[in-house]
């Protein structure tokens, strides 16, 4: 992701996504994120959609998620901001 000029653009990992053996990586917005592209219709908030992510080594890995709302936080976040420090 680049904003320039005030206008965000997305472009593709060069070379992919790494993620090493034993580590994992966290999606999210205004990081690396999934870019659902030639949807057949538009999301509707608290749909289940089923993806498949192809990995180079892994292979193939069907994955499910819930459509939540423009701007909504992750699980994992709202979680941590119920937390105290």
């Amino acid at each position: 992701m680049l904003i320039d000029g005030g206008v965000m653009t997305m472009r593709p990992v060069r070379g992919g996504l790494e993620i090493k053996p034993g580590e994992s990586v966290t999606l999210k917005p205004e990081s690396s994120h999934l870019m659902l592209l030639g949807l057949k219709h538009p999301l509707i908030e608290g749909e289940r959609v089923k993806v498949t992510l192809d990995f180079s080594k892994a292979g193939k890995v069907d994955v499910e998620y819930v459509i939540g709302s423009i701007g909504a936080q992750s699980p994992a976040a709202r979680d941590h901001d119920t937390h105290t420090h």
